[in-house]
C-alpha cells in the first residue's frame, strides 16, 4: 500500500496529474490548451485498472478462493464509495483515511454484534448499514469536501525575480 501511495502521489504532482486535474475542473479549457483529453482519460483508466488488478490478485492470494458469491454490491460498491466520499475524493490521504474509518466502523459493529444473542443477529446487519449511512450523511452535511479535503496546488514561484 505504501508503494502504491508513493507512486500515486508522484503521478499526482507530475505534469500528468496536473492535466488530469485540469480535465476534471474544466475539460473544454484543457482541450483548448491542446491536451488530448481522451488519451489522458484512457491512461488514467488503464492505470487505475492496473492498481485494482494488483489489489484483486492480493485479495485472491489472501482469501485463497475467489467466487462470484464472495462479492456483494454492499461491500464492493457501497462501502468503497462511502470510504472515498468520507475521506475526501481527489486526495490520496483522504481515501486512505476514509477507508480506515469506514472499515473500522464496519469491523467494530461486527465485534459488537457478536456480543448480542443469536436471535438478534438478523437485525444487526441492517443496523451496520444504517450506521455507515448516517456517517456518510454527517460527513456530507458537515464537511462536503470530506474529512481531508483536497489541498489546492502550491503556486509556482518565479525564481528569476521578474514581475
Amino acid at each position: 500500500m505504501g508503494f502504491t501511495y508513493f507512486l500515486s502521489e508522484r503521478a499526482r504532482r507530475a505534469p500528468w496529474g496536473r492535466v488530469l486535474r485540469a480535465i476534471r475542473e474544466n475539460e473544454p479549457a484543457t482541450r483548448a490548451a491542446g491536451k488530448n483529453v481522451m488519451r489522458f482519460r484512457l491512461e488514467a483508466f488503464v492505470l487505475g485498472a492496473a492498481v485494482m488488478g494488483v489489489g484483486g490478485a492480493l485479495y485472491a492470494h489472501y482469501t485463497r478462493f475467489v467466487g462470484p458469491l464472495g462479492f456483494t454490491p454492499l461491500k464492493t460498491t457501497f462501502l468503497i464509495w462511502v470510504m472515498l466520499i468520507a475521506g475526501g475524493s481527489g486526495n490520496n490521504r483522504g481515501a486512505i483515511l476514509g477507508a480506515f474509518a469506514v472499515w473500522g466502523i464496519w469491523s467494530g459493529t461486527d465485534l459488537v454484534a457478536s456480543q448480542f444473542p443469536a436471535q438478534l443477529a438478523p437485525r444487526i446487519s441492517p443496523a451496520r448499514i444504517l450506521l455507515i449511512g448516517v456517517l456518510l450523511q454527517v460527513v456530507l452535511l458537515t464537511r462536503p469536501q470530506g474529512i481531508l479535503p483536497e489541498r489546492p496546488p502550491k503556486p509556482v514561484v518565479d525564481a528569476s525575480g521578474a514581475d
